[in-house]
């Protein structure tokens, strides 16, 4: 019997969730085809081009979808089990709330996880990617794939890169410049290459002369090099652009590895990486936090007013995702810590649900009257 209940409850509420997905999922990629449908037109793009655009896009698109998709579908699952009596009658009959209430938590913690995956993996910066695919078809390779005038400090190892152009899809750069300094900021080395290549883990030089100076910084000789290997010079080209790119264009490791090692940037500018990185670790958990607010509302649903309950959630959604909007802003103008500015809202309308649902299991709070 308990089988049965629990495999009723899990498809009760699974159904409706995937079919909420795909129409929302539907919806947003055709609103975007119309946006987007004169660019294809115009540069007379293949259909092959227009699939890897949306097959890009779809991760972000789920990751925006699934958690009010949760909300909603949990509130429809219990409205009906409301409406033909299934809820009173499954609790006469002696099954407790947080059994029927276990399925909706489980697909929520297979769904966060799946997210989670998808999030930190290779759907961290999917709209970067569809951005990038566009411009591709427009013909705007250079624009996506090279940036100009890289000045790029490695403070442990004391040199200062500036690059006219670096291409990092090629791991390429053009009329490289490198100053090599002591401690106290003298000069040892500059090297001047025509080209520069990212091959193996390290950098190679190509047509370079390198100046080499006393510890008094005065002139000792120059070197020409037709290739210059480089192996301890290992820093890749995409950390090196890093700041340089918008904070959504990177994926989790990169902004991790940005924000992880030790280097003299101003807070102000990092502040922006580090609220994008929390806020790709966080938008999975909200599936939980909407999830449960679904499941308070959904369980307070009245056989006589049953749209208040929908009504409660709509503009508790509307008020978790513009007050998490508002720290957003916050965290990456430096106004608070990113972390507490990104995972702040969760936390508290984590209580807050928890507050709401809290009486549906006989728990009373000093002051509350039912």
């Amino acid at each position: 019997m308990k089988k049965i209940l629990f495999r009723y409850l899990f498809k009760g509420f699974l159904f409706p969730l995937l079919f909420t997905i795909v129409a929302f999922c539907s919806l947003v990629i055709i609103a975007d085809l119309f946006g987007s449908l004169e660019d294809f037109i115009q540069n007379k793009a293949t259909p092959g081009q227009i699939f890897h655009y949306y097959l890009a896009y779809l991760p972000a698109v789920i990751i925006m979808i699934v958690p009010p998709a949760s909300l909603f579908s949990s509130l429809y699952f219990l409205m009906q089990l409301h409406r033909h009596g299934e809820l009173i009658a499954m609790q006469a009959c002696g099954v407790p709330l947080q059994k029927i209430f276990t399925p909706f938590l489980i697909i929520g913690v297979l769904v966060t996880l799946f997210l989670a995956a998808l999030q930190l993996g290779p759907g961290g910066n999917s709209q970067a990617k569809r951005d990038q695919i566009l411009e591709d078809i427009k013909g705007n390779k250079t624009a996506v794939h090279a940036l100009r005038g890289i000045i790029y400090k490695e403070e442990a190892e004391k040199r200062i890169w500036y690059f006219r152009q670096l291409d990092f899809i090629k791991n390429q750069g053009e009329d490289v410049e490198v100053v090599v300094q002591e401690n106290s900021g003298k000069d040892l080395k500059k090297y001047f290459a025509r080209k520069a290549a990212w091959k193996d883990n390290h950098w190679i030089f190509y047509e370079v002369n390198r100046i080499d100076y006393d510890s008094a910084n005065n002139f000792l000789q120059s070197t020409y090099f037709e290739t210059l290997p480089l192996v301890s010079w290992n820093t890749p080209p995409r950390q090196m652009v890093a700041l340089e790119k918008k904070p959504r264009d990177l994926n989790a490791s990169e902004l991790w590895k940005l924000i992880n090692k030790p280097r003299s940037i101003q807070k102000t500018l990092l502040a922006p990486y580090q609220v994008q990185f929390y806020t790709l670790v966080a938008e999975p958990l909200t599936i939980l936090v909407l999830l449960l607010i679904g499941l308070a509302e959904g369980g307070r649903l009245s056989s006589r007013h049953p749209t208040a309950g929908v009504f409660n959630a709509l503009f508790i959604l509307i008020a978790f995702y513009l007050i998490f909007h508002f720290f957003q802003i916050l965290g990456q103008g430096s106004r608070i810590p990113p972390a507490v500015a990104i995972f702040s809202p969760l936390v508290a309308f984590t209580l807050f649900s928890l507050f709401r649902i809290a009486p549906l299991f006989g728990i009373r709070f000093p002051g509350k009257h039912s």
